[in-house]
């Protein structure tokens, strides 16, 4: 399975916010929209990714000041890892692993396209394991059965 089939089976959805915006507004944006990571922008193009994680760097960087005191910008990570379409599931699973992310933007066309979460991957991996070992539950059982006769 490739990271497009994720993102066609409407997988991957993301939400932005202005790296000169402060470190309370990201969180209420994540808090109403449900998500644990949103891609930082400056001029339309990507700066970073601000995740739970930044948050708590933002607590250690700034122990005196509130997240409204604090820009995304100043806590965010900035060197993105990211993965393209047609990488398979495995392959951005592995790369996750390795970099110890949780989130993986998708670059299309010089652009993000969706960030995809470690356990939407997960559940993917899964899903396909599972309809692997029906497939081979099933060949087994005929084999059996051709055996018989």
């Amino acid at each position: 399975m490739k990271l497009r089939d994720l993102i066609e089976d409407d997988t991957g959805h993301f939400y932005t916010v202005e790296g000169d915006q402060t470190v309370s507004h990201a969180l209420q944006q994540m808090s109403a929209y449900g998500v644990s990571a949103v891609v930082v922008m400056a001029h339309g193009m990507p700066l970073g990714i601000f995740t739970e994680r930044d948050l708590v760097r933002c607590q250690i960087l700034f122990p005196e000041k509130q997240t409204s005191q604090v820009t995304i910008d100043k806590v965010m990570t900035s060197r993105l890892i990211v993965a393209e379409p047609q990488d398979s599931v495995d392959a951005a699973m592995a790369m996750m692993i390795k970099a110890g992310i949780r989130h993986l933007p998708v670059v299309g066309d010089q652009k993000i396209i969706a960030l995809i979460a470690l356990e939407d991957l997960v559940k993917a991996h899964v899903g396909a394991l599972t309809q692997e070992l029906h497939y081979l539950k099933d060949y087994i059982s005929d084999l059996q059965d051709a055996a018989h006769d």
